[in-house]
């Protein structure tokens, strides 16, 4: 018993792991970046003739150059580099790295880069991870001494009830040492090959954990917190975007979705001095939006988003919403701040088929518009094609009206009447 509090009062005293190879980079480095400047310093001092007026303040101002110019962002980019292959990118001190790091933790980020470092930090030769899926079972991946697999669903380990309660009261981790008392928990333990575990938990549920090897210490343990708590949320947004787009269960927001797309077919239509403006009917695929830029003018789109999604309803109205509050804070100017909108838009939303749009401009006595997409169609007289795709169209309307269609149906109906001098 007292070995044991001997080899506690070591490893208290004693730098963890993580410092270790934090303070051995740092040593490198530093070491690294003297080195160069003495070398180049002596290097620098032969080249200078002996009979030069002020030969050593000229080597010292040469080598200063060197070091501040070159050396230094060389030596910046090493340390970055070491720190990100033998520590965590997640806990760097850099601050660059930090940012690009958080950036990039999605799901994937979790299990191919998060999980390895997480298994290091605690100085651990192997580890387990358990994700929550989609359908509330639990998938398993392994790492063992630099290789890393997903285990085989045959292989997957049944997380009991039991199991999940325990880790639930243990929020901030558990050692093997905790279940002797309890014979069945200690049994997980065993069976995951683990001496400590630490649960991913987010508004008091479990979405996963992870079982290492070997027990962390104090300052392994508080970076592993760290960890787990951006783990938990990662994968619960995994599985509610997966939901939203997939699940039956939001059959109901969908009919939602209807309604909204209803509200926003009434009353969008703006009353534009000289302008006739008809809307024809809409499916749930397609939306219209009529809005004023900074300086006054009015634009609108109409969006295609391809397919008939059962909650495309919502996932329109939520852009065409977007593009609208930031026309009413006067963040658009025009065609390119519009557009680049709704693409980043789209982007953010992970939406992965083709979307078509029309982007117009309603001046004096003509439309200016640009499309985007194979479905739509801007005629006169049912039958003149009045714009090309992917160019900056400009239509008089001295002509007479035009009709923009969608797969051969009317969408929007433009008329102008000169106004009157009286």
């Amino acid at each position: 018993m007292s070995l044991n509090k001997i080899r506690n009062t070591l490893k208290f005293f004693l730098p963890s792991s993580y410092q270790l190879k934090l303070s051995v980079t740092n040593l490198f480095t530093r070491s690294v970046f003297i080195l160069l400047v003495y070398v180049s310093y002596f290097i620098i001092l032969v080249q200078i003739p002996e009979t030069m007026s002020y030969r050593l303040e000229l080597a010292l101002l040469l080598t200063s150059a060197f070091a501040l110019i070159l050396y230094l962002p060389l030596i910046e980019r090493l340390a970055r580099y070491m720190r990100t292959k033998f520590l965590s990118e997640y806990l760097t001190e850099d601050a660059e790295s930090y940012r690009q790091a958080i950036k990039r933790f999605n799901f994937d980020a979790l299990i191919k880069n998060v999980f390895p470092d997480m298994v290091k930090i605690t100085g651990s030769q192997s580890g387990t991870m358990a994700v929550l899926t989609q359908n509330g079972t639990f998938a398993f991946h392994s790492y063992f001494r630099g290789r890393q697999k997903k285990l085989s669903p045959t292989k997957d380990i049944l997380v009991k009830s039991s199991f999940q309660s325990f880790l639930l009261a243990n929020r901030n981790g558990a050692s093997v040492a905790n279940t002797f008392s309890n014979e069945n928990i200690n049994n997980d333990f065993m069976e995951l090959h683990a001496n400590y575990i630490y649960p991913f938990i987010f508004r008091e549920k479990l979405f996963g954990f992870i079982a290492v090897s070997n027990i962390p210490n104090s300052d392994a343990s508080h970076s592993l917190s760290l960890l787990a708590g951006q783990s938990a949320l990662t994968i619960h947004n995994h599985i509610l975007s997966y939901h939203i787009s997939e699940n039956k269960k939001y059959q109901k927001e969908a009919e939602y979705a209807v309604r909204v797309q209803n509200l926003l077919e009434t009353g969008t239509i703006p009353n534009i001095l000289g302008w006739e403006i008809i809307p024809f009917k809409r499916t749930n695929r397609n939306l219209i939006e009529f809005f004023q830029v900074e300086d006054g003018s009015w634009f609108f789109v109409i969006l295609n988003a391809g397919k008939s999604y059962q909650h495309i309803g919502i996932i329109l109205s939520y852009i065409l919403g977007v593009v609208y509050s930031q026309s009413r804070l006067k963040l658009l100017k025009g065609f390119s701040d519009i557009k680049t909108l709704i693409q980043s838009t789209f982007q953010k939303l992970d939406w992965k088929e083709n979307y078509e749009m029309i982007i117009g401009k309603i001046g004096y006595s003509e439309l200016y518009i640009i499309q985007e997409g194979k479905q739509f169609k801007i005629i006169r007289n049912s039958e003149e094609v009045v714009a090309s795709m992917g160019w900056k169209n400009m239509i008089s309307m001295d002509k007479g009206p035009i009709i923009i269609q969608q797969r051969g149906e009317p969408v929007l109906k433009f008329n102008f009447k000169e106004l009157e001098v009286q």
